[in-house]
């Protein structure tokens, strides 16, 4: 059976991702589909709006074969980090094609920047570097280091869906050149776009709505499927909320108020002194929104500090994340979260040669990067009620959904 592999994060899943669902299928002529997603915080440092479990059934009630979780530690850092781990995991998963969503549409201007900057690294790390001394963010001076080999650029690195399909393109190169990577084009929506827009709208545009009110709405009127309106339905239900960082921002603000400087010092992505900020913007901050409006600077952009505080918030140091990121490519453990008849019989193909164990329910005994995203569980669920908490933590220990048999 031949398999094609997607990147997602299904925030939630909308009528936009299934146009990427069906071109993938037709553009790799696969008989499986099979999905790695972010679990329950994601790559821009925020939490996901409902459990990764509610998000694969979403996956697999759309033809989304197979749902793997991309673990918590890889999930949440910069482009180039989680789609090497990403990359990896469909790898070893066999897929044949990679099919990802861009502003660009087209893979030539890709593997045209990657030429060059292939043959120009000296003077690509010196540009990045005196980029960065001068005090920019990391995509903009990416973006100039870049446009100094490329000057007439043939993409748009600002855009988020370009700035990771070229990360793709890197891990890619890097893990398996004989993979093959395509891209289709993001129609319709920007990524940033608040204003839901028919038949295709952002993510963000219906997490935007979404936090007046769902019942205002029906699905139609969201652009989303009605077995995904239906899902966020029963998740309301169950939780009373969906999740959104002002949720845990008394959290955030205990632990950076009683952590010590060291302490804060020790968190992954706290560099040149930013705890110190850090400890003098909270006090008087009385929300999330707030407090990273006073922390943000040229520098520190937001996506960065979400990420930062997603790090405090999960208490990952840097010597736990480098101690994950030294195995990215030993990642021997992956946890399947949902399937369809179909994907489990991909599964039992694989199993006479797939070097990686497929792991259906927490359990004891289990790798470092598990036991992390079971502690990333207990505290998403944080927030909610006590009943809802216990309720919502059964599905760590149970067994994979089966869209024919649940």
């Amino acid at each position: 059976m031949k398999a094609v592999g997607l990147i997602v994060e299904y925030n939630p899943l909308h009528n936009g991702h299934l146009h990427h669902i069906e071109q993938a299928r037709l553009k790799s002529n696969a008989e499986v589909v099979i999905a790695v997603m972010s679990g329950n915080f994601l790559q821009r440092g925020e939490p996901a709006i409902v459990d990764k479990f509610t998000r694969a059934k979403m996956a697999v009630k759309q033809k989304v074969d197979l749902v793997f979780e991309l673990p918590t530690v890889y999930a949440i850092q910069h482009s180039d980090i989680f789609a090497h781990a990403a990359i990896r995991i469909l790898n070893e998963l066999q897929v044949t094609d990679i099919i990802f969503g861009s502003e660009q549409g087209e893979m030539k201007p890709f593997n045209t920047i990657w030429q060059q900057l292939n043959n120009n690294q000296h003077q690509y790390q010196t540009e990045l570097i005196d980029q960065l001394k001068q005090g920019n963010n990391y995509p903009q001076a990416n973006k100039t280091a870049i446009e100094s080999i490329c000057p007439n650029l043939p993409i748009d690195l600002h855009k988020p869906n370009n700035i990771l399909g070229y990360s793709y393109l890197k891990a890619q190169k890097k893990i398996n050149p004989e993979l093959n990577l395509d891209t289709i084009k993001r129609i319709q929506a920007d990524y940033h776009q608040e204003q839901v827009s028919q038949p295709i709208t952002s993510a963000t545009s219906i997490r935007y709505q979404l936090e007046k009110s769902l019942t205002e709405y029906d699905y139609q009127d969201l652009s989303i499927p009605l077995t995904s309106y239906h899902l966020l339905q029963n998740y309301l239900n169950q939780s009373s909320i969906f999740h959104k960082w002002e949720l845990y921002f008394p959290l955030l603000k205990y632990r950076i108020i009683s952590d010590s400087i060291e302490q804060l010092r020790m968190i992954n992505g706290m560099t040149e002194g930013l705890e110190y900020r850090l400890k003098d913007k909270i006090i008087e901050s009385k929300s999330f929104t707030a407090f990273i409006e006073r922390v943000q600077t040229k520098r520190y952009t937001k996506t960065r500090l979400q990420r930062l505080f997603t790090h405090i918030l999960l208490q990952l140091t840097k010597d736990q994340v480098t101690e994950q990121l030294d195995q990215i490519d030993q990642i021997n453990e992956l946890r399947l979260l949902a399937m369809t008849n179909k994907g489990q019989t991909y599964l039992n193909q694989l199993k006479k040669n797939k070097t990686i164990k497929i792991i259906s329910q927490l359990k004891k005994g289990l790798s470092d990067t598990l036991v992390i995203d079971e502690q990333v569980s207990l505290i998403y669920y944080l927030p909610l009620r006590m009943e809802s908490q216990l309720l919502l933590r059964k599905q760590e220990f149970s067994p994979p959904f089966n869209m024919h048999t649940d």
